[in-house]
């Protein structure tokens, strides 16, 4: 966070997140313009902050609490109250939570007031969905993710939500290190039910194995989605084919997006859209202008060039989200194809075999070069031995280190992959390549 994220007449909540203690910040907060801020009373930089503050601005808002984190959530539970008749589609899942949020409220926005990716952040924690429900008085509904990475927190924010529809995506290995196995990952989704109302509906992708037995509870009924309800699928360089139901009516979609993976989320976008009674053309309408979430495997081109670069760069925290990408990736028309890989986090004690698996991969694969920095590179790139050549495969200590040699590397028609953990930030490789390169 930096001086020039915030605005005048804000007021700066100061949350600790992943051991970030924001309250550093304030400060700068308060010169950029903010009206007040909220601060912990047991603070050891409290008595600072609050004269250089006032110094500031005499008339500065100041809330003090005992606890910043647990007091935003308090506050979001009384803004979720106040606005109980208002329906909240939440989803969760170990992969592809976002492009599926986007997609379903994308849908609903042709008719609906809805709040969704709030502020463009896409986090899904306690605190920033607090936070997001504190503008729900403004809108008609909310699409809102959620993600856990311990036991006892999605009940936490099922409480919070209170959801009219609730839809888990994707059981994969993200957040195997507190969460030891898939089953424990599964029954802690399922806690998404814990305090659903109003429709009581479970969406279940049953694409993904470990969600196919799901039951039906007496809290909640469970609908299926899957990509087998799409037919006819062809997938072209940048294109996607596919036909399916609307309110019954067969339809054929011509999208740019790549994977088949997004056509069981469309499936679920237009259930939902049923459900909430849009109308067919905007269905159609919303789904055809759909464009892919920044760093959520996001297309770049130069078509002079012929040189592509796929930014999934947001987050790496499974193998399956990793070799999503790169399957999609394999399907596309290039001269090279080039790997960019981190690390994948919060894989615990299985991380080292994990990412050895990944390496094993590429022998599924026709990727020309890997590219690889972080924790497990080692790992990786002794995995990807046996299908690469081992001066194909490339480890550097740092992100600068690999920016540059990758640069000398790349040739016109090359496609680059590039996913890695958020704490590598390999937003900068995108970034880098895309103004360099004139990719659009």
């Amino acid at each position: 966070m930096s001086k020039e994220n915030f605005k005048p007449g804000e007021f700066f909540i100061p949350i600790i997140f992943k051991d970030i203690n924001r309250e550093e910040f304030i400060l700068d907060a308060v010169k950029s313009g903010i009206v007040g801020f909220m601060i912990n009373r047991n603070s050891y930089q409290y008595t600072k902050i609050l004269q250089k503050a006032k110094e500031f601005n005499p008339k500065i808002c100041i809330i003090q609490v005992e606890d910043v984190n647990q007091a935003l959530y308090q506050i979001g539970l009384e803004s979720r109250n106040r606005n109980i008749d208002k329906p909240i589609i939440a989803v969760t899942g170990s992969v592809g939570k976002t492009t599926l949020c986007s997609l379903i409220a994308n849908v609903l926005k042709t008719q609906i007031k809805v709040l969704h990716d709030f502020k463009n952040q896409n986090n899904n924690t306690r605190w920033h969905v607090s936070q997001m429900l504190l503008y729900f008085e403004n809108y008609d509904m909310a699409v809102i993710e959620l993600g856990i990475s311990s036991r006892g927190v999605m009940s936490q924010l099922s409480k919070l939500v209170k959801p009219s529809i609730a839809v888990i995506n994707q059981i994969g290995t993200a957040h195997l290190s507190n969460l030891k196995n898939r089953e424990t990952i599964l029954e802690e989704k399922l806690h998404i039910t814990d305090n659903i109302k109003d429709k009581k509906i479970l969406f279940i992708n049953t694409d993904n194995q470990y969600l196919q037995n799901v039951g039906e509870s007496k809290l909640f009924k469970v609908q299926t989605y899957s990509s087998k309800q799409g037919y006819d699928i062809k997938q072209m360089d940048g294109t996607l084919h596919f036909k399916t139901k609307i309110y019954g009516k067969e339809t054929e979609f011509n999208i740019n997006l790549y994977g088949k993976h997004h056509i069981s989320n469309i499936v679920l976008a237009i259930k939902i859209g049923e459900i909430y009674n849009i109308s067919y053309n905007n269905i159609v309408k919303a789904i055809n202008e759909f464009q892919p979430v920044d760093g959520r495997l996001k297309v770049l081109k130069n078509n002079k060039t012929k040189i592509t670069v796929i930014d999934d760069a947001y987050s790496c925290s499974s193998i399956e989200a990793v070799k999503l990408g790169l399957e999609t990736a394999n399907t596309m028309q290039s001269q090279r194809k080039i790997a960019v890989l981190g690390r994948m986090e919060a894989l615990g004690d299985k991380a080292e075999i994990m990412h050895k698996k990944l390496g094993r991969f590429f022998k599924q694969l026709n990727f020309d070069y890997l590219y690889t920095t972080g924790g497990y590179k080692k790992s990786l790139s002794n995995g990807a031995k046996e299908a690469l050549n081992e001066e194909k495969i490339k480890k550097f200590k740092t992100t600068q280190k690999l920016i540059s040699s990758l640069d000398e590397n790349i040739k016109n028609g090359d496609l680059i992959y590039i996913k890695g953990a958020n704490t590598q930030c390999f937003d900068r490789i995108v970034k880098y390549l895309k103004e360099k390169y004139e990719l659009e």
